[in-house]
């Protein structure tokens, strides 16, 4: 089993990445073969909504989404993990979300039925505010995007109320948590 892990965060080393470590680390230990992916080291532009990918199911820009979109295909199960960013997933994340349109036509107006089966995906989101409904919009964007590349929400792990770097190693209960979402992401 192979779990994706991708990282929103532009801040490297910070709280959002340390959780996503967490989890990885739990699912290797749980025998699956992981990889990260850092989206703020890769360069590649928003979707110009240009509707080219309805014809052929693929991207016409030509940068690093598409070694993206390979490991999204690739992977048996995903964990995304991003921080909040006025109420949704950050600039980075919701940029390659947008550019999976190649994977929504493939789906849905081309039947690739390679993106119909539904993988499992986990989500972590962490946010400095501890605002009542943080997380409801990125809830909607993480479940259409899963949708639309062929995987289904199966966890999610949300955290409010941290904002400096490195603040998530003062939380045992969140570390563990980020952990026991690797291990089911593995299959434990």
């Amino acid at each position: 089993m192979k779990i994706l892990g991708i990282s929103g965060s532009p801040r490297r080393g910070g709280n959002t990445e340390i959780l996503l470590d967490e989890a990885l680390d739990a699912a290797s230990k749980s025998g699956a073969q992981t990889e990260k992916v850092i989206l703020s080291t890769y360069r590649y532009s928003p979707c110009l909504s240009c509707g080219a990918c309805e014809k052929t199911g693929r991207c016409i820009q030509q940068d690093d989404m598409l070694g993206i979109y390979e490991k999204i295909a690739l992977a048996d199960g995903m964990i995304f993990a991003s921080p909040m960013y006025f109420y949704t997933v950050s600039g980075w994340a919701k940029s390659a979300i947008d550019r999976s349109q190649a994977f929504w036509s493939r789906k849905y107006i081309l039947k690739d039925p390679v993106f119909s089966v539904n993988k499992k995906a986990y989500f972590i989101g962490l946010g400095a505010t501890k605002g009542e409904r943080l997380f409801e919009g990125t809830n909607l964007v993480m479940k259409y995007f899963y949708d639309a590349i062929g995987y289904e929400a199966a966890g999610e792990l949300l955290i409010k109320g941290i904002d400096k770097k490195g603040d998530i190693l003062n939380y045992p209960k969140h570390l563990e948590a980020a952990r026991l979402l690797g291990g089911k992401a593995a299959g434990r």
